[in-house]
């Protein structure tokens, strides 16, 4: 598919407006959204992108495809976010403009990404706007793509404390996310019918210590603060075009759609310290978006403080598996790698596993996303049995995937013994396509080891005894 499939024509007769919320380095997470989206056959006329959500906006403006998008993700190299300033700054730490700067986003975040700025201003077919913050007039600017420079996105992603602001035309300009998030507002007023807004930023109950978690804590508060603000101006306008006064075109109330997913998203330090990686934010993103596209009311969602509402996490264990082996595709020998994510819950004696999983195969061409993933774990004998059934689509196919590991115990699992193999069988209708067994190397079990992470309830880090218990109620509770 082109681009083109998710752009729709300027006298569309439903005004759709595509809005990519921040989020930090995470939101390759909108990568897998934007499939799911193209898939769904849904166009916009409008895309707008703050803070993080600049990266996928720019990606778009440039002319790439939702599946470019995500391989350009999966291939990013994440040490490229990191660029230290020089030797003296850090000798005056409070004179400093941040503790790190642009250099690598703009030498090789962009290029790496296919963010070209020459395309994004030549671009006559998208209508794409980004969101910036003028520190000088403290206002936040929605600069349309055709006057957008390489300043403005690098300011626009360029957080306080962590990046320096930039001065653009005698102006400082920032990260937008401590006024808004989310630009809905420029939205309608570009005459947008439905408000599309793919949401990242975590939204608990639950206030959390450590200087680092209350830093989050500020961006959440300040993110969805302004959400609701813009709301309640939405629903201001909204009654005046019942009332027959459209100050900006709209024949009926603007309505909202929302796609977030189900728990707050891993921050980015666990993605630069390897506990996820950019292809599980993909497939998490996918399977998060095809859900909410399959329980979307028609007429939108409220637009009230539950529109961003996430489920508690409780204590977390995660941990990735990549699985391969040679099999047979339609009677075509290819290599096939199922590549997986596990999430693990403990809410308050409530346990939940979830799973976000894709396949690549050559013959394929493309790597599927797997979505509609239910996993179960039960005991027989002296092992624990995870077995997980989902779909992929694939040029217009829907297969059914259904894959099985055994497990042994805890202490396997922290020798990297465990999840040595996979059972796999894809279906068509009622014929197989695929069956066999996948394995996953000493190394990927290794690098599994090492990535594997505990996150407690209250925030911190658990060590290996508390990585022990996480696995051990995981042998010994039925799911």
């Amino acid at each position: 598919m082109s681009i083109d499939s998710l752009l729709a024509p300027v006298d569309a007769p439903v005004k759709k407006s595509l809005i990519l919320a921040g989020g930090g380095v995470r939101l390759a997470y909108q990568g897998g959204v934007l499939r799911a989206l193209q898939e769904a056959g849904q166009q916009f006329v409008h895309v707008d992108g703050t803070s993080g959500g600049i990266f996928n906006t720019g990606m778009l403006a440039s002319g790439l495809e939702p599946d470019e998008i995500a391989g350009r993700w999966r291939s990013l190299k994440l040490r490229h976010f990191v660029s230290a300033l020089g030797l003296k700054s850090y000798l005056k730490p409070w004179q400093m403009t941040g503790l790190g700067d642009a250099d690598g986003i703009r030498n090789h975040v962009f290029p790496s990404l296919g963010i070209d700025l020459d395309k994004i201003r030549k671009n006559k077919r998208i209508n794409a706007t980004f969101n910036v913050c003028n520190f000088s007039h403290k206002t936040v600017e929605a600069i349309p793509h055709h006057r957008v420079t390489e300043d403005h996105l690098i300011a626009g992603v360029s957080l306080p404390i962590f990046m320096p602001a930039l001065i653009i035309d005698g102006h400082w300009y920032t990260d937008a996310v401590w006024i808004k998030d989310a630009n809905l507002l420029e939205a309608v007023q570009r005459g947008a019918d439905e408000l599309w807004l793919v949401w990242a930023i975590g939204n608990t109950r639950t206030y959390q210590p450590g200087s680092f978690n209350q830093y989050v804590h500020m961006i959440e508060i300040s993110a969805n603060g302004a959400l609701l603000e813009e709301y309640k101006q939405i629903a201001y306008i909204n009654e005046a075009i019942v009332k027959g006064h459209a100050p900006y075109g709209q024949r009926r109330p603007v309505r909202l759609f929302v796609i977030k997913p189900d728990y707050p998203l891993p921050l980015d330090p666990d993605l630069f310290l390897g506990k996820i990686d950019t292809r599980s934010l993909i497939n998490m993103g996918y399977a998060d978006a095809k859900r909410c596209l399959a329980a979307m009311p028609p007429d939108g969602v409220p637009m009230d403080h539950t529109t961003t509402r996430m489920r508690e996490p409780g204590h977390r264990l995660n941990f990735r598996g990549t699985f391969e082996g040679t099999l047979s595709w339609q009677g075509v020998r290819t290599t096939l790698t199922l590549y997986t994510y596990f999430s693990y819950h403990d809410i308050g004696g409530r346990y939940v596993l979830n799973m976000y999983a894709s396949l690549h195969a050559p013959v394929l061409g493309r790597e599927m996303s797997l979505y509609d993933l239910t996993i179960s774990a039960h005991k027989v004998g002296k092992y624990q049995v995870l077995t997980a059934t989902g779909r992929a689509d694939h040029a217009g196919t829907t297969y059914r995937v259904h894959m099985t590991w055994r497990l042994y115990s805890p202490v396997d699992f922290l020798l990297g013994l465990e999840f040595k193999r996979a059972q796999i069988a894809i279906h068509l209708d009622e014929s197989t396509v695929i069956k066999g067994t996948l394995y996953q190397s000493i190394r990927n079990r290794l690098r599994g080891w090492f990535t594997t992470g505990v996150a407690t309830e209250q925030g911190g880090m658990g060590g290996l005894k508390k990585r022990y218990h996480m696995m051990l109620k995981l042998l010994t509770h039925e799911i």
